[in-house]
C-alpha cells in the first residue's frame, strides 16, 4: 500500500512540474515587413459649366408667323474644362523575414530570424514555418509536390530545419535539394 502511494505522489509530482514547465516556456512567431512608401501621378478631370449658344426661330404670331426673328439662346451644362496632376502614395509593404522568440518565465531567452526574402515565401502555424523557394515553386509560402521547400520546427530545445524537393514529404537531407538553404539566425 504504501509503494502505491508513493508510486501516485510521483506520478502526481511528474505531472505538475511538467505543467508548471509547459506554462513558463513561451513560444512567439512574427513577421517582419520591408516597407516603403511608393508614389505617383495621375491626370484627372476637372468639370465646371459650359455654355452653349444655339440659334432659335421665335415667332409671337403664331399661326401666321409673320413676326419671326432669329433668336439667341444659351443653355449651361456641365462639362470637362481641363486636367489636373493628382499625387498619390502608398505603402507597400513585403514580408521579409520571420523572428522567433523563446521566453522562460517572460525573459527572453533566445531571439533569432529567418530571413527569406532572397529565397521564397514562407507562412507559419503556431511553431512550424515552411518556406517555398521562389526559383522552382511558385513562392506562396504553400508547399506542393515538386517544389524545393524547407520546413521549420521550433521547440523549446532549438530550431530544427528538414527540406523536401523530389519527395512528398520533409526530412533533415534530401539528395536532390540543390539550393542554399535557409537558416535560423540567433540574435540573443
Amino acid at each position: 500500500m504504501k509503494k502505491k502511494t508513493i508510486i501516485f505522489a510521483c506520478i502526481i509530482a511528474l505531472v505538475l512540474i511538467t505543467t508548471a514547465i509547459a506554462q513558463t516556456n513561451k513560444i512567439s512567431l512574427a513577421e517582419v515587413k520591408d516597407c516603403k512608401t511608393v508614389e505617383w501621378e495621375t491626370e484627372e478631370p476637372v468639370y465646371g459649366t459650359c455654355t452653349q449658344e444655339t440659334l432659335q426661330t421665335v415667332c409671337t404670331d403664331e399661326p401666321k408667323n409673320e413676326s419671326c426673328q432669329q433668336q439667341t439662346l444659351s443653355q449651361e451644362y456641365s462639362c470637362q474644362t481641363g486636367t489636373k496632376t493628382v499625387e498619390h502614395s502608398e505603402e507597400v509593404c513585403e514580408p521579409k523575414a520571420i523572428e522567433i522568440t523563446k521566453e522562460f518565465n517572460d525573459v527572453i531567452t533566445e531571439k533569432g530570424r529567418i530571413n527569406f526574402k532572397e529565397w521564397g515565401k514562407c507562412s507559419y502555424e503556431k511553431e512550424e514555418i515552411i518556406c517555398d523557394s521562389k526559383f522552382d515553386g511558385n513562392n506562396d509560402g504553400i508547399c506542393q509536390s515538386g517544389e524545393s521547400c524547407i520546413k521549420f520546427v521550433i521547440t523549446a530545445n532549438g530550431v530544427k530545419r528538414y527540406v523536401k524537393n523530389s519527395r512528398d514529404d520533409f526530412v533533415e537531407e534530401d539528395s536532390s535539394f540543390f539550393l542554399e538553404k535557409l537558416e535560423y539566425e540567433v540574435e540573443r
